[in-house]
């Protein structure tokens, strides 16, 4: 019979920062500032957290990933097939750097799955998640690079589309028409569309535009074909769609079933994607998402986290949006 010592099958834990906190008889909180945020507590109270992060062997969590993982040159992406505007940026950009994207195209009751899978597999991921907050919950260590796309969250750093600058332009543009009543179409479970639409009860209140928001309306023709009946109870007001081709259905629907011309009779404006709006006879009004500049910014995000671990902080990165003006809206 073999016995086996004690030490032979040791394995020292990694200290947290838990334990210097109790330790040093504080809350986590403060053991957090103490060592990230210098001068933010009492002087004698960080010196004293900082000795017993000397003492225990504490290593911060940025320095542990560094020592430990062993960079692949690969970079995971998570994202749905149809963002090709972004995913085509995206690549653009990590081939620049000598990296290479491994996709991973996104099913949203897989994604926790593929994240806690991939990160053994890859120097960081990107993750496109146009859902709400409560949506996803990213069960993953916070000293893993990552970034978060078309949402903001807690757990992340995180690049978006800059709502509230883009609604004021929107407004002013709206406003220099005379109008002065707005319709505002989007589904309820995107951050986008609950984004415009904080922005749009603040900005619209300012500007003394009334506002009439209808909520579950998803970015397609059929959604936007029945927003038609919605938008009858305020003839008068420009009708916004959170979505390119939702825009599109409803005024498609507008003209075969009421026979009302765009932007004669009413003015329609979406918010998403310019490109689609080409698509239509009279260019679409768009607020346009800077899908490409978020998708560059993303990368460049997390290669910054990757190279300078010491840095990594979880920031929200507002990317601006702009107006493309075109033939849909036209004078109240």
């Amino acid at each position: 019979m073999c016995e086996v010592s004690d030490s032979a099958v040791l394995v020292k834990k990694r200290v947290t920062l838990d334990d210097v906190a109790k330790v040093a008889h504080v809350a986590t909180s403060t053991a957090s500032r103490a060592l990230n945020r210098p001068g933010r507590i009492n002087a004698e109270t960080e010196a004293l957290v900082r000795q017993v992060a000397i003492e225990l062997g504490y290593e911060r969590p940025e320095n542990f990933w560094l020592r430990t993982h062993v960079l692949t040159q690969k970079v995971g992406v998570v994202i749905a097939l149809d963002q090709y505007r972004m995913l085509a940026a995206i690549q653009d950009k990590l081939i620049l750097e000598h990296y290479l994207p491994v996709l991973y195209p996104t099913v949203s009751n897989q994604c926790t799955r593929i994240i806690k899978r991939e990160f053994n597999n890859v120097d960081g991921l990107i993750i496109d998640n146009p859902q709400t907050p409560g949506r996803i919950h990213l069960e993953i260590p916070n000293t893993e690079p990552l970034v978060v796309t078309n949402c903001a969250i807690d757990e992340a750093t995180c690049v978006v589309p800059d709502t509230e600058q883009g609604v004021a332009v929107l407004l002013t543009h709206l406003k220099s028409l005379r109008h002065r009543s707005m319709t505002y179409f989007y589904a309820k479970d995107c951050w986008l569309g609950e984004s415009i639409l904080q922005a749009l009860q603040a900005g619209c209140e300012q500007a003394g535009v009334s506002l009439h928001p209808v909520g579950n309306v998803g970015n397609n023709l059929e959604a936007g074909a029945r927003a038609v009946a919605a938008w009858c109870r305020h003839k008068d007001s420009v009708a916004v769609f959170c979505g390119d081709y939702s825009a599109l259905g409803f005024m498609q629907e507008l003209n075969r079933s009421l026979k009302m011309l765009v932007p004669d009779d009413v003015s329609v404006v979406a918010v998403g994607d310019a490109f689609i709006g080409r698509l239509c006879p009279s260019v679409t009004t768009t607020l346009e998402v800077p899908y490409r500049r978020i998708g560059t910014e993303a990368v460049r995000q997390l290669l910054s986290q990757i190279y300078h671990p010491s840095g990594r902080e979880r920031r929200v990165k507002p990317m601006k949006m702009s107006l493309v003006n075109g033939g849909t809206t036209g004078i109240s």
